[in-house]
């Protein structure tokens, strides 16, 4: 796995780069103040070597030998320069370092005569020595070592860069936030979008962000727009087949009985039971509204009291933990989920039906469905809850368009939930709807 040397999300990325233009621009604003500083450090000690150099140049030529003595004897403070004779103290090396070739250009070019400088051997922290000639005599002045190189930064200024630096990291955090999310929050709406449930966004940020939001919240129009013309194309179509399924129904009324009527009859009622699912599935589409939270239990009873009116082995059990939970779906999404579930384990599987409510988490409920047939392969129960899918060649003859299972699936959706497919304990196919639990109230 190759190793990223950048942070994947975007604020990361856009924080790094903020941190990284402030660190060069720190560096090359603190080597240019180094560079200013060490240049005037040794301009103001030329300057201030060459005035003492001159002035003892007038002055020791006319003092006596006891006033030479004592002024080169006198003590100095630490960054003063000392007088000193010329003597066997004077150091013999020559000084190799930066700062004392400078100061020698420069006093050179200040007195208009050479200088002389000598330092102690390599790693000796000794002063520099600077010579001049006095009314014909050699004398030197010592520079001490504090004067090499300029004073450090005070410490309030490193306290000011450390706030600035904090303050710019605010500042630069805030912006970033103000990219970043509105560009999250589009990607959110994007991904809802493509999961089947349409969200727009609000349009802010920069321009180009709130140019992109607008366009997906056009796109959204025009997509709900042309589902708006699929969904009254598709049932206007399968409400006009009706009426010619009707008229046909009654002219096989009137026909004698035989194995033609009887084949035709089952063609009809095919038909009709194929009519009857698009329109389930064009009315599950997720609507924009939620609906109120029901009592599932009591549903669900009336549901199965239904299905054995119509004379259909469906068994209802529902666990004590979910006997008061409530879910946010219609009534008559929660009939046309279980109508399909029923349908299906019946059509492509084999009685007795189990229908079970039971606590799947302590914020969902699940429902589960299962017959005793053959079951799905675990390789086809993905495909078999897309539209209009048909596992086997068969099915599409025996009045199955392919719908029962992706209704299903699209009202688990509008309502929060999903489908799981599985095998049932002791063979067939456990198809489990797993819904959420609206209000704290219903946490057992």
């Amino acid at each position: 796995m190759k190793r990223q040397l950048f942070p994947d999300s975007l604020a990361g990325r856009t924080v790094l780069l903020v941190i990284a233009v402030i660190a060069v621009a720190e560096i090359a604003t603190f080597s240019l103040l180094g560079h200013f500083r060490r240049t005037s450090h040794v301009a103001q000690t030329v300057q201030a070597i060459a005035r003492q150099v001159r002035l003892l140049q007038v002055v020791l030529p006319g003092l006596d030998e006891r006033t030479r003595r004592a002024l080169s004897s006198a003590e100095a403070s630490e960054p003063a320069l000392q007088l000193h004779p010329d003597g066997s103290a004077v150091p013999r090396g020559e000084p190799q370092f930066r700062f004392a070739r400078r100061l020698a250009d420069q006093l050179a070019e200040h007195l208009g005569e050479p200088v002389l400088l000598r330092h102690g051997n390599p790693g000796q922290r000794g002063g520099l020595w600077i010579g001049f000639l006095a009314g014909g005599e050699r004398w030197w002045l010592e520079l001490p070592p504090p004067r090499f190189e300029p004073q450090a930064l005070p410490s309030d200024l490193w306290v000011f860069l450390a706030l600035t630096l904090a303050a710019v990291l605010l500042i630069a955090g805030f912006f970033v936030r103000g990219i970043v999310g509105p560009l999250a929050r589009l990607g959110d709406a994007v991904a809802a979008t493509g999961g089947g449930a349409a969200r727009t966004v609000r349009p802010e940020g920069p321009l180009e962000v709130r140019l992109l939001a607008e366009r997906h919240n056009t796109m959204l129009d025009q997509l709900a727009r042309a589902a708006a013309e699929r969904r009254e194309m598709l049932a206007g179509l399968t409400h006009d087949l009706r009426a010619p399924l009707t008229r046909l129904r009654l002219r096989l009324a009137l026909l004698e009985e035989g194995s033609e009527r009887a084949g035709l009859v089952r063609d009809v009622d095919d038909m009709e039971r194929i009519v009857g699912q698009c329109l389930a599935f064009l009315r599950s589409e997720a609507s924009d509204s939620t609906p109120e939270p029901l009592a599932i239990t009591p549903l669900l009873r009336d549901e199965v009291r239904r299905q054995h009116e119509l004379g259909r082995p469906v068994e209802l059990a529902v666990d004590e933990t979910a006997t008061e939970c409530r879910v946010a779906i219609a009534a008559g999404n929660l009939q046309r989920l279980l109508d399909n579930l029923v349908d299906n384990a019946l059509q492509h599987g084999a009685p007795p039906v189990h229908v079970r409510l039971h606590r799947f988490a302590e914020t969902r409920v699940a429902l589960s469905v299962r017959d005793h047939g053959p079951g799905i392969a675990r390789v086809d129960r993905a495909r078999a809850l897309e539209p209009f899918a048909q596992l086997e060649p068969a099915r599409a003859t025996d009045g199955s368009c392919g719908l029962g299972l992706a209704i299903v699936r699209r009202i688990a959706a509008g309502c929060g939930g999903e489908v799981v497919l599985g095998d049932a304990p002791g063979g067939g196919l456990e198809v489990v709807v797993r819904l959420p639990i609206c209000g704290a109230g219903d946490l057992a």
